[in-house]
């Protein structure tokens, strides 16, 4: 049985009513963007915080025509992500993080790497017995000028904390609608303090008009084992592409 026929059995279990052959909002992005907007074309792909690649990875087989620009500043584990997708064609890797403004930066190399976070400016003097590495960062609009990419169709943003400063450094491109969709990491309670909350996202996109298409990977509050959510991926659409699929 694949996961999609898992989840509408339980679905249809649940609620006690046939389940069509969609799985529901929220649950797929990549059926949801095809369902609800049919007209958009992901041909471009900026994996921000790309890890060691478990995204790029996915991307390569949901959206087989795109061009990838993977994004991981951390030395060893920008050596990883080359290792895993760097010999795809279509998969370009990039050795910088993205921020509000262009200059260097000192990642926080604590626990596993998909927790690495970029330090700001701020708390440099409280880091104390961790290991520390020195960073390039840029802004989007910026890159994205220098390499002659005018518009991004898809947006992955996971910087463990560092969501918001990324797309302050695309103010250009967002202003544009030069971005299709968005898709960001946001804290849901007031106790995640590794996450910018889900609230400071909708002020932000709001003034550029894009809007909350979906919520994506919801985990629970897990170090303290409760229940509520801890986070989420939301993403987020531009009116330009919401008004091109209308109907």
């Amino acid at each position: 049985m694949t996961v999609r026929e898992g989840i509408r059995r339980i679905s249809q279990s649940l609620s006690g009513k046939p389940v069509n052959s969609a799985l529901p909002r929220g649950v797929s992005l990549r059926m949801d963007v095809a369902r609800l907007l049919p007209r958009l074309r992901v041909d471009i792909i900026f994996d921000v915080g790309a890890n060691v690649g478990q995204s790029t990875m996915a991307y390569l087989r949901q959206f087989p025509s795109a061009k990838i620009y993977c994004f991981e500043p951390v030395a060893e584990t920008f050596c990883s992500l080359q290792e895993n997708v760097g010999s795809h064609e279509t998969v370009c890797t990039f050795r910088l993080a993205f921020g509000a403004s262009q200059g260097k930066g000192t990642m926080v190399l604590d626990g596993s790497s998909d927790r690495f976070y970029l330090l700001p400016a701020t708390n440099r003097e409280l880091v104390r017995d961790v290991r520390l590495e020195q960073v390039e960062i840029q802004t989007l609009d910026a890159f994205c000028l220098r390499h002659g990419v005018d518009r991004i169709n898809y947006l992955k943003i996971d910087t463990e904390g560092a969501d918001l400063q990324v797309l302050k450094g695309a103010k250009r491109m967002l202003a544009q609608h030069s971005i299709d969709i968005v898709q960001v990491e946001a804290g849901m309670n007031r106790g995640n303090k590794s996450h910018v909350p889900f609230v400071a996202f909708v002020d932000f996109f709001d003034p550029n008009d894009y809007f909350l298409f979906g919520i994506y990977e919801q985990m629970h509050e897990w170090p303290r084992k409760e229940p509520h959510l801890r986070r989420t991926n939301p993403v987020f659409v531009s009116k330009s592409v919401i008004q091109a699929n209308r109907g």
